[in-house]
């Protein structure tokens, strides 16, 4: 049973450090890569860390999978007042021998910088080492997104605030690289991502009110390039999302490829105590090109026939 707003704990019995994450499936099981918000990372460090499951429910702690201190360079332009935030892990789309596994984040110092930082290891699980900083496209970017498609390409999803938009951007066949840009859209969001899913692609964001709460909207393409369609809530506006901000869309296939299911995954922030920000995985529907997600509830998935079950147990107070 998954229950949105509960603490969640691995299967070790501690509370899973994965905020602000995304979802990657690799063989047999998903990984989840989140920014590690624990008490006891010394000060001046920054890491992201990763779990395992092959039910999307019991999670395996991997360890951090990236830990790392300000870029040298950096040090003298922006001290110590620096970021790393949403981390997300692509699988090279054509594996040769030798391929690294490929980890983005938003790296940035006192929010000025709006750059990617590009981590690699051999081994999904880590360790990272970043070898690269930059801006992609030449743009400003800050909060990041990915995407998989069907056919294994990969993509970066990331807000560009003076464009008042954010970007689709291709990688290249090793996840190394932004190769080029696939769509642009016109909307001043952040928390950003998208999915495939009924014949469409569907992408959706947060407004930019920081840690606050507020309606998450979501557009909808028959083509990941656009046209793309005018934003619309993903659930009543009075109830901000129920607290949360979207962080990854999760697609989910049943074995004989017959049955889908979406999940929402967000994060439900707790600024002061950002270690115990909870999450609220919800499974939305889709019907007709709208997109829905339901009131928070306790829910059950079966992933090998991508089958969701609603209102079992009680969910906490959010």
């Amino acid at each position: 049973m998954i229950v949105p707003g509960a603490v969640w704990n691995d299967t070790s019995g501690k509370p899973i450090q994965a905020h602000g994450g995304g979802i990657v499936r690799y063989r047999d099981a998903w990984y989840w890569f989140g920014e590690d918000r624990s008490r006891d990372l010394q000060p001046g460090t920054l890491a992201a860390r990763g779990y395992r499951s092959t039910d999307l429910v019991h999670w395996q702690d991997m360890g951090r999978a990236l830990s790392m201190t300000e870029p040298e360079e950096w040090k003298s332009q922006y001290g110590n007042k620096w970021q790393l935030e949403r981390p997300k892990v692509f699988v090279p789309k054509h594996p040769k021998a030798g391929a690294k596994f490929v980890m983005y984040v938003h790296l940035d110092a006192a929010y000025k910088a709006a750059e990617v930082g590009v981590a690699v290891s051999d081994k999904i699980e880590g360790p990272y080492r970043l070898v690269s900083h930059f801006r992609p496209l030449g743009q400003e970017s800050r909060d990041i997104g990915q995407f998989v498609d069907d056919d294994g390409t990969n993509y970066l999803v990331f807000e560009s605030r003076p464009t008042k938009g954010f970007f689709i951007a291709k990688l290249s066949d090793d996840a190394q690289t932004v190769a080029a840009q696939t769509a642009f859209i016109l909307a001043p969001l952040e928390g950003g991502t998208v999915v495939h899913a009924d014949g469409l692609y569907y992408a959706i964001g947060s407004h930019m009110t920081g840690w606050k709460p507020n309606p998450d909207v979501y557009a909808t393409a028959k083509s990941i390039a656009g046209p793309w369609t005018e934003f619309k809530d993903i659930a009543p506006p009075e109830a901000n999302t129920y607290g949360a901000q979207s962080s990854a869309l999760v697609k989910v296939t049943s074995a004989d490829k017959k049955h889908t299911a979406v999940i929402f995954v967000g994060d439900l922030w707790k600024p002061q105590s950002l270690w115990d920000s909870r999450y609220l995985w919800m499974p939305v529907t889709l019907e007709n090109g709208a997109m829905h997600l339901p009131a928070p509830q306790p829910w059950t998935i079966d992933v090998r026939t991508a089958s969701v079950t609603l209102g079992q147990g009680t969910a906490p107070a959010q």
